[in-house]
């Protein structure tokens, strides 16, 4: 994997999408776009589907101190987004043996 581009974020989608033909303006919203519908989704507790697996909401734990305090901090969101892998992408990803 020597020719991994080091940044797959928003930039390198968009230079993905500008190779195909595609103005970096429209790029851009098309990302903006599919990402917005992505959190969308997750705010109404549904799954997105995923390459690799999918993403969903989970409540995030913060720990006891919270726990016997009986709030969590205003500051911060009570979900967070994780990404589960199915079987066939983690033996992809780890190979067979694990």
């Amino acid at each position: 994997m020597e020719n991994k581009p080091r940044n797959l974020g928003r930039a390198y989608l968009v230079k993905k999408l500008r190779e195909r033909g595609l103005s970096y303006r429209r790029s851009a919203r098309i990302l903006n776009f599919v990402f917005a519908e992505m959190a969308k989704t997750l705010k109404r507790g549904e799954v997105v589907p995923f390459p690799f697996g999918k993403l969903k909401r989970v409540k995030r734990q913060f720990g006891k101190w919270w726990d016997h305090v009986g709030d969590s901090p205003a500051h911060v969101s009570l979900y967070t987004v994780v990404h589960v892998l199915d079987k066939a992408s983690d033996k992809l990803l780890n190979g067979p043996g694990k």
